[in-house]
């Protein structure tokens, strides 16, 4: 038998938590799917802070088109609004509407729950422990994502500088 492979069990962790969240979703949250509700959560929480495209990209590591294509489909489900902001009319906020505001409740419940479930027999140090260790792979992938955004551009810069010197 191969031995375990971390990121394999880390990945069956979340089909498993996301394909449960699925399943126990209250009836009348369903219009939120599992990425929107997550999205939807983010913005109730932080709903004081202005919070915008880009944000949404970063806080769940996903692709600028990737995060146009899903709020526009949120918008388009009457889950969120944009709105112009004064300072720069090239951004727009993101704000829940009353529809989204309706099921927030479900969804906290529905999470919470779940994050009872996650932990259900680790001790408080162990919980800690464990949101140590999540927290360090993160800056872990993070890290190498920048580095080999950093040689790309090394990589690109050089080939560019060689075409240049060649073409001299």
């Amino acid at each position: 038998m191969d031995s375990r492979i971390l990121s394999w069990d880390l990945r069956a962790l979340v089909k498993a938590y996301n394909r449960y969240l699925s399943e126990t979703m209250p009836e009348e949250a369903q219009v939120a799917t599992g990425g929107n509700a997550r999205i939807i959560m983010f913005l109730a929480r932080n709903r004081d802070e202005a919070i915008y495209q880009h944000t949404i990209e970063q806080k769940f590591c996903i692709t600028r088109s990737t995060a146009s294509r899903v709020l526009a489909l949120m918008e388009k489900n009457g889950l969120i609004v944009r709105v112009p902001v004064e300072h720069d009319m090239r951004l727009k906020r993101i704000m829940l509407t009353s529809k989204a505001d309706s099921i927030v409740n479900l969804l906290r419940e529905n999470g919470e729950q779940m994050e009872r479930c996650l932990v259900k027999g680790f001790t408080e140090q162990e919980q800690a422990q464990l949101l140590d260790y999540v927290s360090r792979m993160r800056r872990n992938i993070d890290d190498a994502r920048d580095e080999l955004e950093e040689s790309t551009v090394v990589k690109v810069t050089k080939s560019l500088i060689k075409e240049r010197e060649e073409s001299k």
